[in-house]
């Protein structure tokens, strides 16, 4: 799967998206450049267009995204 990087991740990274066989989360977290299992967890991870939770198992066809949560003050 193609898996597209945003904001300060994609920085960090130094690509725009990467492709993985990740079917896990914790999979996916290791799976992204120039991130540390750690700075990758804390992402946002959009599935389709939505949020998804650390138990989902990813689908052939999924559209994968992951950036920075939003910051504010």
């Amino acid at each position: 799967m193609r898996v597209r990087l945003f904001g300060v991740a994609r920085l960090k990274a130094g690509v725009p998206s990467f492709e993985s066989d990740a079917r896990t989360l914790q999979e996916l977290w290791r799976a992204v450049p120039g991130l540390t299992r750690k700075e990758a967890k804390d992402l946002l991870v959009l599935v389709d267009g939505k949020a998804v939770g650390k138990s989902y198992r990813f689908q052939e066809g999924d559209e994968v995204i992951m950036m920075s949560p939003a910051g504010g003050g």
